[in-house]
């Protein structure tokens, strides 16, 4: 009978390492998809952030921009208006000398 007994300890015991590797099989696949799931969210979160933040780097250039073009388009009107008046003052001196070389050149 012992050796029944043992026989019967000796597949029991078997059986019982055989549901451990099962399980801890599961458990090791359960994991993985847990990590992969966990990787695929925190990838995600951060390029959330990436495009918040690019967002929000685009919104301020192009206002750097913006002023940059207004404070050009002041200078240059400013410029263009002094060129005027001294086109204006002396528009009939220019056109007489540009005569004067051109028909007269003597």
């Amino acid at each position: 009978m012992k050796q029944i007994e043992l026989i019967h300890t000796i597949i029991e015991t078997e059986r019982e390492a055989q549901t451990l590797a099962a399980e801890a099989k599961e458990k090791k696949l359960r994991l993985r998809e847990e990590l992969r799931a966990g990787a695929e969210t925190l990838r995600k979160k951060y390029l959330d952030m990436a495009d918040t933040r690019i967002a929000e780097v685009r919104t301020q250039e192009n206002a750097f921009t913006d002023g940059k073009i207004r404070e050009a388009n002041e200078t240059h009107s400013v410029e263009m208006e002094s060129l005027e008046r001294l086109y204006a003052e002396n528009r009939d001196a220019w056109v007489d000398k540009i005569y004067a070389l051109v028909v007269d050149p003597s």
